[in-house]
């Protein structure tokens, strides 16, 4: 009787998976929210600019000419500035390269296809990088700061600008860098 049991709990398992993936219905661990598309804000015809506090990060990723995982390296910190103030004391600016943002949920994919995009990003498939904005002052090598939320990602094959100050729970156009 045992292993008829343990038979019938292992096939209506099968069954209960199969069924929910046949049917689209997500089902995720307690406490874990299921993917839904992050929202959008903002438009071809109104951009928004992100906070100004991500303005320095943006203008080195732009100086830079906007690498990629393919060319930069693939989430990894670089060193963004060096120098040594007038007590003689050596700073080292660093960065977070962010790495290949995958749009899982197609949050961004969906914006794209949508009229609030510009016709040209209509029918995007190509890939995304993801940019840290904020730029940080190391003194010593063996501190590594905590990362915030605040990112830009960039669609490689249009330009197109998303920025988050959320950490991916929302983003917002920023129109073609």
């Amino acid at each position: 009787m045992k292993k008829l049991v343990v038979k019938s709990r292992r096939a209506f398992a099968v069954g209960f998976v199969a069924s929910t993936l046949a049917l689209g219905i997500g089902v995720a661990a307690p406490g874990v929210a299921s993917a839904q598309p992050a929202p959008v804000s903002g438009s071809a015809q109104h951009t928004q600019n992100p906070p100004s506090n991500m303005d320095l990060g943006i203008d080195f990723w732009e100086n830079m000419g906007w690498p990629n995982w393919r060319n930069l390296g693939d989430r990894e910190w670089i060193e963004a500035a060096h120098w040594t103030d007038s007590n003689g004391v050596t700073h080292s600016d660093f960065v977070f390269t962010g790495g290949r943002f995958y749009d899982r949920d197609q949050g961004l994919i969906n914006f794209m296809n949508s009229p609030a995009a510009p016709s040209s990003s209509h029918g995007y498939t190509g890939t995304f990088q993801e940019y840290n904005t904020t730029i940080y002052d190391r003194q010593r090598d063996d501190v590594v700061p905590r990362r915030d939320a605040n990112r830009i990602v960039r669609a490689i094959g249009t330009g197109d600008l998303f920025w988050t100050d959320d950490h991916y729970s929302t983003f917002h156009y920023a129109g073609r860098s």
